[in-house]
Parts: C-alpha cells; sequence; structure tokens
C-alpha cells in the first residue's frame, strides 16, 4: 500500500468522524468502493478514536488511575530521551514530555502504540508525519528533532509546545480582529514557508493552529500534507507544485477548498482556501459552509458564498472583508496567488490598526486568563487524546506558573499625564505616591516630579540650558540620579527636592541604583528608540555615587542595565552578532560570563526586575505589538524557570516600566509614533521654506526617504516597524509598490543616479550588508561580503562608479560598484586627529569633490558637521551642532537637522539659519528635489503618555 492510498485513508476516515456513528457504514461502503481491506482500516481507526471519546469521557478518578498507569514510565530513559511525565494520550498513542539529556531541553514523544507497531503501513504513515514537518524550517512550524524505535515501538521526538489549540480558544468565544490577525498571519507565514518547500498542508483547521501563551502560532499535523516538487522560479501562484491525483478527497470536509471537495487536482492555493475558513470562523464565532449534513456542507462549498461578515461583526473595516472573500473565492485563480500574499494583506492591516486605535489592544492575544485557562490540566487530555495524528501539547504547569505573579488583569488603570509630546523614563518613587520623569515641555528635555493624583508639576531641572533626562529614584526614595548634558556632561545625583546636584561620572546613560543605593550602573551608550543604537559595543560600568570610582563590568554590548533586588545580578539587553536581533541577558554584579534570557527573532528590550526578584519583565514586539512580557527567573544564576508570559496593556506600543517598593504598583509609558512624508516649497536663493504639506498621512511608519533622479518615486523603509522592508511611494503619495517583503530587516535605501537601482543595507545575510535591487524588484543581489563589524548605510557616488559605506567603529570605505567583490580593494577614508573614527556620511556633492556629515566631539556628548574634500584630502569641522547633512545644488550650502527642526548653513560663512520649526514633532531624513524647489522629508509625530496600573 502506498502513501496516496494512506492518504485517501485519512481524509475519508475524517469525513466519517464529521457523520453520526449510523450512517458511517453506508457512507464508508460508498467511499471505499468495494475494498474490504481500506473499509477495515477506517473502521478500526474510528473504534480507537471511540475508545479515545469514551477515555474522555471518563470521570475524573478514572482519568486520574489511568494516567497513573502510564505514569510507571517516568524516568525511563528512550534513547537520550528520559521521560519527565504524561502529555497525554488516545487512539494513535501516547504523548510524554521529555527531556533530551543531551541537549538539556525538553521535548515531546510520540509514541505509536504497541498493537499498530507491527503494521508497516502504520508505521509508514506515521514517519510520513515526520517526514513532512521534519523538511520544514520556520518558527510557526512544529520542530521535528528526530525519529527513532525503542524495542520495537517507533517514536518522533518533536518541538514541546504548552499553550492551546486555536480549536479550544473559540470554544470560548468569537476571535477579537485584534486577537485574530496576528493568529491568521503567522499561519500564512508557516504555509508560504511550507509551498517555497513543496509542500501543500491540505488539512488547515483551527485543531491543527497551537497557540502558545507567548504569541507564537504553530501550524501541526503535516499527516496529509503532499510531499510536492519545489514550484519553479517566477512563478507566483505555485501552480506548478505537483498536484495532487485527481479523484481522491482528503482532508476534514469542513474546510475543504471546492477543488478539494469535488476530488479535483489540488495544489497550495487549496491551503489560502482554509485559512479564510478558518478567519471567517474566528472573527464570526460561526462556520461559513457548516451544514447538517456533508452533502449540505459540499453543497455550501462548492456552489454558495458564506453570509457577509457584517452580518455578525459589528465595526469590521471593509478591507478584512475584502480579505477574506478572496481567500475563499470558488476559482482558485481568483484567490491570492501565494500565502505571502495573503499574509502582507495582513501586515498592512494591523499596521493601519494598532498605532491607530490603542484601546483594541486590550484584548488578550491569546487567553492567559483565569476565566480562559481554567482546566489546562485536564485539556491535555482531552486534546492529545484527539490529536490522531498531529501535535497538540498542553503543560499542565503552565497555569500555575503564570499565576504565581502579580495579576495585572485585575489592577486599576490611571492615566497620570496627558501633556501634548512625550513624557519619557517614569520612575516611581518607592512608597508609589510620586513619580518622576523626563519632557520637553520647556523646550529642552527637564526632569519633573509630580504626585500620584496630584495637578503641580515640578520642574527640577529648570535652571539647567541644557537635556536632562533619564531620572531614576534611588531606593529611600531621598535622591534621583540621571543624565545631564551640562557641562561638564554625565551621570548627575541630586537630592529629590532638586538641590545640591552633582556629577558623579563622565559616562553614562541609563543609570540604575543597586538595592543598597551605594552604586549605580551605566551603559556607555544611548539610544532614543530600541531599533537604532550609535555606540556599538556599549559597555557596562559601575560607578561608587560617593567617590565617584569606576569599574567597567562587561566588555561585550550592553545597554538600559537594571539591578535584581538581592543585588546579584544586573539584567540589560544588547544586540546578537551582526544582525539586527535584539536580546536580553542578565550578568552577576561581580562580572563573569553572561546568561541569556532571550533568544528569538523579536525586538526584546527594557529589561526590569520585579521588587520581589522572581521575574524579570521585559518589552517585546513578540506578540505583535509592543507591550510587556514577564519571565520566571532566578535572581541568583539568571537561569529562568518558565516561559515568557504576556503581560497585557492597552496600548500598541507600551515602555518605562518602574515598580513601586511593595509591587502593587507599575508605572509606565504608552507611546504612539507615527512617520509620514511631507512636501515644502523651498526658494534656494533666499533659504526660504513655505508651509509643509503632507504626502502621506494614518498610522504610517515611513522613514529614509530618497527621491528618483526623476523626481517621481520615493524610495523608503519602514524602519521602526515590526516587519522592514523597501517600498516605492510615488510623489503625491497615491500609489505604493512594495520592493521587500521577509523577515530581514531593510533599511536606508538610496537610488542610483541612473534611477534604475536601489542600494540599500540588510541582514538578510545573517549580517548587515549592502544590497542592491533593481526599480521593478527584480535583481535583488548582494553587493559587499566585509569582515569585521556590520555595514551600513550605501552613499551612491554622483556618476555612480562607487559606493561609500560605514561600517561600526571605523572610517567610512569606498569601493567600485561594478566589480566583483572579490577583486575589491575597499579604500578607507582617513582619519581625523583628536577623535575616534566615527564620521558618519550622509551626502556627496553633486561635482563629486566633497561629502558631508557628522562626527561626535570627544566625550560623545555633541555631533558636529564636517565635510571632506577630495582634493585635499582634508576634513573641515564647520563648528556647527548638527547631523544628516545634505548638499544643495550650488555645492555650498547643507540642510541639516538640530533637535528635531531643519537648518540651514554655508560651508563658508558657517551662517547658519533655521527654516522648518516642527517641535513637539521631528524631521527624519530630508532630500530636495533636482532644482531644490521643493523639499521632502519623514515627520515623526509622537505622543507619550504616563500611566499606573495599581492592585488592591
Amino acid at each position: 500500500m502506498d502513501a496516496i492510498r494512506w492518504q485517501l485513508l485519512d481524509g475519508i476516515f475524517d469525513a466519517a468522524l464529521e457523520l453520526v456513528p449510523e450512517a458511517r457504514r453506508d457512507f464508508l461502503r460508498e467511499r471505499c468502493q468495494g475494498d474490504a481491506e481500506l473499509q477495515r482500516e477506517i473502521e478500526d481507526l474510528l473504534e480507537a478514536h471511540g475508545q479515545a471519546k469514551d477515555f474522555i469521557e471518563t470521570p475524573a478518578i478514572k482519568i486520574a488511575a489511568r494516567a497513573a498507569a502510564n505514569e510507571s514510565q517516568v524516568g525511563r530513559q528512550i534513547g537520550p530521551y528520559k521521560i519527565i511525565s504524561l502529555l497525554g494520550s488516545g487512539g494513535m498513542g501516547e504523548v510524554y514530555l521529555a527531556e533530551d539529556t543531551r541537549l538539556a531541553r525538553k521535548v515531546a514523544l510520540k509514541f505509536l502504540p504497541p498493537a499498530y507497531s507491527a503494521d508497516r503501513e502504520r508505521v509508514r504513515r506515521f514517519a510520513h508525519e515526520a517526514r513532512a514537518a521534519s523538511a520544514l524550517n520556520h518558527p510557526n512550524i512544529i520542530t521535528i528533532y528526530d525519529i527513532g524505535e525503542n524495542n520495537g515501538a517507533p517514536y518522533i521526538a518533536a518541538e514541546y509546545v504548552a499553550g492551546q489549540t486555536l480549536r479550544a480558544r473559540l470554544q470560548a468565544g468569537r476571535v477579537p480582529l485584534i486577537e485574530a490577525l496576528p493568529i491568521v498571519e503567522q499561519v500564512a507565514e508557516a504555509l508560504a514557508a511550507a509551498h517555497q518547500a513543496g509542500i501543500a498542508h491540505r488539512d488547515i483547521k483551527p485543531e491543527n493552529i497551537m497557540l502558545r501563551p507567548d504569541g507564537y502560532v504553530k501550524v501541526l499535523d503535516f499527516g496529509l500534507a503532499k510531499l510536492l516538487e519545489p514550484a519553479r522560479a517566477g512563478n507566483a501562484s505555485g501552480s506548478s507544485m505537483a498536484e495532487t491525483q485527481p479523484g481522491l478527497v482528503l482532508g476534514t470536509v469542513s474546510y475543504m477548498s471546492p477543488e478539494q471537495a469535488l476530488g479535483e487536482k489540488v495544489d497550495a492555493r487549496t491551503d489560502i482556501w482554509s485559512v479564510g475558513v478558518v478567519f471567517y470562523e474566528m472573527l464570526a464565532g460561526q462556520h461559513p459552509f457548516k451544514g447538517a449534513t456533508q452533502d449540505s456542507t459540499f453543497d455550501a462549498i462548492v456552489n454558495y458564498a458564506p453570509s457577509p461578515l457584517a452580518d455578525s461583526v459589528t465595526d469590521l473595516p471593509a478591507v478584512c472583508e475584502t480579505i477574506i472573500k478572496r481567500a475563499l473565492e470558488k476559482e482558485r485563480e481568483l484567490r491570492f496567488p501565494t500565502a505571502s500574499d495573503l499574509g502582507a494583506e495582513l501586515k498592512r492591516l494591523q499596521r493601519e490598526l494598532s498605532p491607530a486605535n490603542p484601546v483594541a489592544s486590550t484584548v488578550e492575544r491569546f487567553p492567559l486568563t483565569r476565566k480562559r485557562s481554567v482546566g489546562y490540566g485536564l485539556a491535555a487530555f482531552a486534546v492529545a487524546a484527539l490529536a490522531l495524528s498531529g501535535w497538540f501539547f498542553l503543560s499542565r504547569s503552565t497555569k500555575a506558573k503564570q499565576t504565581a505573579g502579580p495579576d495585572w488583569s485585575q489592577a486599576k488603570s490611571t492615566q497620570l499625564t496627558n501633556q501634548a509630546g512625550e513624557e519619557f523614563s517614569v520612575s516611581l518613587a518607592p512608597d508609589g505616591k510620586y513619580f518622576i520623569y523626563s519632557s520637553r515641555a520647556g523646550g529642552n528635555w527637564d526632569i519633573y516630579a509630580h504626585s500620584v493624583g496630584g495637578r503641580i508639576t515640578n520642574n527640577l531641572t529648570k535652571d539647567s540650558p541644557a537635556d536632562d533626562t533619564q531620572p531614576v529614584y534611588s531606593p529611600d526614595g531621598n535622591h534621583i540620579a540621571f543624565r545631564s548634558q551640562r557641562a561638564p556632561a554625565g551621570i548627575y545625583v541630586m537630592e529629590a527636592t532638586s538641590e545640591n546636584a552633582r556629577r558623579v561620572s563622565d559616562i553614562g546613560y541609563n543609570p540604575a541604583w543597586s538595592p543598597d543605593g551605594k552604586e549605580l550602573v551605566v551603559s556607555t551608550d544611548f539610544f532614543n528608540t530600541p531599533v537604532t543604537r550609535s555606540l556599538i559595543p556599549s559597555e557596562l560600568w559601575i560607578i561608587n555615587v560617593a567617590t565617584g570610582q569606576k569599574r567597567r563590568l562587561s566588555k561585550g554590548d550592553a545597554v538600559q542595565p537594571g539591578w535584581s533586588p538581592n543585588g546579584a545580578r544586573i539584567a540589560y539587553w544588547a544586540l546578537r552578532g551582526d544582525g539586527g536581533q535584539r536580546d536580553i541577558w542578565t550578568i552577576s554584579a561581580s562580572g563573569g560570563e553572561a546568561v541569556e534570557v532571550t533568544n528569538d527573532a523579536a525586538l526584546d528590550w527594557n529589561p526590569v526586575w520585579s521588587p520581589d526578584g522572581k521575574y524579570l519583565y521585559f518589552a517585546s514586539n513578540r506578540g505583535g505589538s509592543m507591550n510587556f512580557w514577564r519571565v520566571a527567573i532566578d535572581q541568583n544564576t539568571g537561569l529562568t524557570t518558565a516561559p515568557a508570559e504576556a503581560i497585557v496593556t492597552p496600548s500598541a506600543y507600551s515602555q518605562n516600566i518602574s515598580f513601586s517598593r511593595d509591587g502593587k504598583h507599575l508605572a509606565y509609558v504608552q507611546k504612539s509614533e507615527t512617520a509620514n512624508l511631507y512636501r515644502v516649497a523651498f526658494d534656494p536663493t533666499n533659504g526660504q521654506a513655505a508651509t509643509p504639506q503632507p504626502i502621506t498621512e494614518g498610522a504610517k511608519y515611513l522613514s529614509s526617504p530618497d527621491l528618483s533622479p526623476d523626481d517621481v518615486w520615493f524610495a523608503v523603509s519602514s524602519q521602526g516597524e515590526k516587519q522592514e522592508d523597501i517600498s516605492l511611494i510615488n510623489r503625491d503619495g497615491t500609489e505604493q509598490r512594495q520592493l521587500t517583503n521577509d523577515a530581514a530587516n531593510d533599511r536606508a535605501p538610496r537610488w542610483a543616479p541612473d534611477g534604475k537601482s536601489i542600494a540599500f543595507y540588510s541582514d538578510r545575510s545573517g549580517r548587515f550588508e549592502i544590497w542592491l535591487i533593481n526599480a521593478d524588484g527584480s535583481g535583488l543581489r548582494q553587493l559587499t561580503f566585509t569582515k569585521g563589524n556590520p555595514t551600513y548605510y550605501p552613499i551612491w557616488s554622483p556618476d555612480g562608479a562607487r559606493m561609500l559605506y560605514k561600517q561600526r567603529d571605523a572610517q567610512p570605505f569606498l569601493f567600485a560598484v561594478n566589480k566583483p567583490w572579490a577583486e575589491q580593494t575597499p579604500t578607507k577614508l582617513p582619519t581625523l586627529d583628536g577623535l575616534r573614527e566615527g564620521f558618519w556620511v550622509s551626502s556627496w556633492s553633486a561635482d563629486g569633490n566633497k561629502l558631508a556629515g557628522s562626527w561626535a566631539d570627544k566625550e560623545g556628548r555633541q555631533s558636529f558637521l564636517h565635510t571632506y574634500d577630495f582634493t585635499s584630502n582634508n576634513y573641515e569641522n564647520l563648528g556647527i551642532i548638527g547631523n544628516r547633512p545634505i548638499w544643495l545644488g550650488d555645492g555650498r550650502r547643507l540642510l541639516y537637522q538640530k533637535e528635531g527642526n531643519l537648518w540651514l548653513a554655508d560651508a563658508q560663512t558657517k551662517k547658519v539659519k533655521q527654516i522648518l520649526q516642527v517641535a513637539p514633532d521631528t524631521i527624519g531624513a530630508v532630500c530636495p528635489d533636482r532644482d531644490n524647489r521643493a523639499l521632502y522629508y519623514s515627520l515623526q509625530k509622537t505622543e507619550a503618555d504616563i500611566w499606573l496600573w495599581t492592585l488592591d
């Protein structure tokens, strides 16, 4: 019996399950067409399933007794796997939690029942599931580690997944859109990876979608998967994949596509239909095609459209209905051509909803509250028993671990500030009665104090003309440490009343107190957002508050440190390797090796210890938006003791956690940020700008705009969003084209002078390098293959023959664009006496003779505009504070940014003038058109307010 026959068995079995028992025999006789052996096999499976159902319906005392019998396996060694506990059992075998003793990780061991182990075809089918899933490597697809045999009993070792199936979630009720979107998007991403590898799932349904507590989705059960030939390059639809044999009806009836239900040829687009069905069911709370009988369900799938979602769901965006309708097109040619296209539409919808509707994020990503998670332990048996060839694993101890900490879902929420602009770096007083924060309400950044529930705000640094930021209360509440740019710049400590401010260190940012109040830990790099960094690697230093004596704690990258309550360890976040991944570590306060807390593709930062030291809280976008998570941790060793769990705030972007001493008050910052394109008419003769006009509007984040040589298209980056891609937007903002659409971080696009291609930097090779793509999206290729630190910011020469790039802690390099890298010898620009190698070039003059950029002073306090002359090989410090200078066409004047506003400088006379004042907003990258009659720029708008959670 071949694999096709076994897939036929699976399809008929699933269809029979949906019938009442009395109707199954006639159905099997008809569908098996006289094949007695096939009918017997299916009847055996149905009997086994009935036993599993009886098992589930058995009183709890009997379930416990059977579980105890199976627990006799606990402690057994199966190859490298030591069994820890039983997860569940059913008609197709037992599933155990085990430890891989080689790698010290938990796995799920699935054993084929002994009664089936002698059946070669059943063993083959069991192995088929493992082969199908193990051929794929994607974070949203269950990982198969191993397949083996123990005393004749085959087993599969797979990733241990704690959580619940989407079916279990649906039993709790309809899924709100803000919760459904990231789930369906991740399913689409998983299918895109499977289809790219030449595998169609063909049985997408809620039972085969696992929701982990940390927000990740896992697609399970590739037992029906068709192992196909890879899609031919260039075929967007995927229809070149090897197709299912006509006449076979495989899968679960209610989620079949029309072509699948009719037994026609099936390709990867059948999965897109099934995703549409699941998405509809999540939002509407009911199935779009469910009939009273199997025949009526078939009829509905093939001939009828589902009821409009608007009939059962109010306030649903019209684009959502459009997405589902396209996924559920009867003719597959009218559906989304690929799962990637479906995923892209879902991403766009999330981008539009998240920043624009912060209240929507109050909905839990996944059911972590007490109400929904009751019975996780018992559910483990039920789900495992029903998982005939899938992987449905539930942790019986998950809830116990999740409820050990404070239940912030029960906290009272209070908004503490509501000023225009930004209030950042909140710090609660130990007694929870006062809070401090930084704001530039007075023009520059100052530190403000406020009582909780009071109305009076006190500017503690009003006498300082420089920026004062990052305040933090001492453990006794009597002092405040902060960063100040006043001369001399550094870390300062003052009394809580603002008196007796004194500098304790000439270096450092983001100070954090030791529990005894005698020391501070600081990092050497400052950042405005977690996606941007300047001084890499950043070191950690510990400062004696009384004497100012310093000792270096770490040499590797580390920022935003936080001291554990017992003083043993310090948490921080850092860049991992040469890519853009941000993760969290802890290190002993006395030094030594760091211990990682996170290691995943999510952006993890802002670690803060709970006052009792049992948890490490942090900010992360792993759930789809930037929100809070916590992980149980040993503050002496830094080892985590449970998976991370979400602490969901009613915000699309949350940061800056601060606790009161008793742990009953939690303050944080809610932030909303957009970046849209603007145009302003400009008179290059007198340097006057008119009133700016928006090109794009809404909840977007468009950065690094660069105008094409023909003044028609902007190349932009979405840096700052969860997915960072390169797009083209026409000059009036009415049309957008996506050039890249993947998990890689693609940044800082620059048009080639001939307008045919765009250079940008990306970590798609595993580290940041310079890449090139044609203006039509074709021809993606890597330009640089450097060594050492990552490579950033391509700048074209005016003739397009050369390009300049920057590496961290090094001067810029020049190379020939149209020459193989193996034949290249990049030329490094000379250094400047008295300064470290930190010249950041942003513009090349039109005559090709000069570069313009910024260079920080020795202390790293201020950046000054510099130019470099190729004819004399000399630098000139213009003595002008600012950054991102851009040459105008005359090769003499420069546009640049200072404190978020736009300025104009004459490189010869050194005279400057402000031409646009946008505070409290911030101007990003600027690009003039060809004749300098219009200036285009990205305007960043940020609103940040402080909120407080209080537990009774």
